[in-house]
């Protein structure tokens, strides 16, 4: 029996290895394909389009489109920036939280990720640390203000603003295992 009983657990173990396995791997792929399309169009771009153009308007995205690409360089973290904030928008990237205001547009900009993953290094973040988006309408500098922590009910950290702001949201604590209790907000607002 305990070696029955052990074969099952041993076998139990390496599916849950493969399955872990599988989502890292297709996630990571899933970023390089994004990072390299994202900036294959933005230098396509470049040239035909020598002297700025006015931007049409922005249209709605779909749920799991691509509508940004997200850097924190001191951090070293670059990610896509996907529409919605459901699991599959989280396990593709950072999710654009619905509700909030888009990328480049006047108002406060939602973006959640998974302490675990995309906003693994997020704890490290500094007061003054520059936050880059680049979107279809161009690329935006964001310098942090500020850094809390919140219960999961305080959806107060994504009120719209009359400013361009972005708010990053993810779980806290860090090394929490398991669901976590508390929410980690990055706001910063936009300097450029």
């Amino acid at each position: 029996m305990r070696k029955r009983l052990g074969t099952i657990l041993l076998l139990a173990g390496g599916g849950a290895l493969l399955w872990c396995a599988t989502v890292w791997i297709s996630t990571e792929l899933f970023e390089q394909y994004q990072a390299q399309r994202w900036n294959r169009r933005a230098s396509v771009q470049a040239a035909l389009q020598p002297a700025p153009a006015p931007l049409p308007p922005l249209a709605m995205p779909k749920p799991h489109d691509v509508i940004g690409w997200l850097e924190v360089p001191r951090l070293h973290i670059s990610t896509a920036v996907v529409e919605g904030d459901d699991d599959l928008a989280l396990q593709l990237g950072a999710g654009h939280i619905p509700g909030t205001a888009l990328p480049g547009v006047l108002g406060n900009t939602g973006i959640a990720a998974h302490r675990d993953s995309f906003f693994r290094k997020l704890g490290g973040i500094h007061l003054r640390d520059q936050i880059r988006l680049r979107t279809a309408k161009g690329e935006f500098e964001y310098t942090v203000e500020s850094t809390r922590i919140v219960p999961p009910s305080d959806v107060a950290v994504l009120a719209d603003s009359r400013t361009s702001e972005l708010t990053l949201v993810t779980c806290y604590p860090f090394r929490y295992i398991g669901p976590a209790p508390l929410r980690f907000i990055v706001h910063a607002y936009r300097s450029s």
